[in-house]
């Protein structure tokens, strides 16, 4: 049914049955017909410089769960294995829809959770730069530093649970 429901406006462009404003305006129209709760983020992998290593951080798909944006991460330090760390994104929301997140920005406070044992949360900044530029950036604060990850991400249609 969704699929029907945006082949018909664009169907009716292609023939030009829409004048160039009309088009505008249908394709919003069209955009706003997928579910903005739908929408997950794809961050690339991406790595900062502490000293003389590159420490490498990778982020599963970032997706809506109950007013909060959630994943998982991974950061790898290669010159001290004892420092990696596995762990959960939680960002809360606050009240914005990923679509309205990766269409005008923001920056949302969070906590990286790490899976290890006796561990408290690092709290995390995420800094979301519009569509347009695709960036967005991350900084884990540790208990010995602030690690500043910049990477680009997309916005995608995303199986979405709870």
């Amino acid at each position: 049914m969704r699929t029907l429901l945006l082949l018909c406006p664009l169907l009716a462009i292609c023939l030009g049955l829409f004048t160039p404003a009309a088009r505008a305006t249908e394709i919003d129209h069209v955009q706003d017909l997928v579910e903005w709760n739908d929408l997950v983020f794809d961050i690339e992998d991406t790595k900062c410089r502490v000293g003389i290593a590159s420490v490498k951080l990778f982020v599963t798909r970032l997706k809506p769960e109950n007013g909060k944006l959630v994943g998982e991460y991974t950061i790898v330090v290669p010159l001290k294995k004892s420092s990696n760390d596995k762990g959960r994104i939680v960002l809360p929301l606050n009240d914005n829809s990923v679509g309205e997140l990766g269409a005008n920005g923001g920056v949302l406070h969070g906590k990286a959770i790490s899976y290890k044992e006796g561990t408290t949360p690092n709290a995390i900044r995420c800094e979301v730069l519009p569509l347009k530029n695709k960036t967005i950036l991350l900084a884990i604060t540790t208990d010995s530093r602030t690690l500043k990850f910049k990477s680009s991400y997309k916005v995608s249609e995303g199986k979405v649970d709870g």
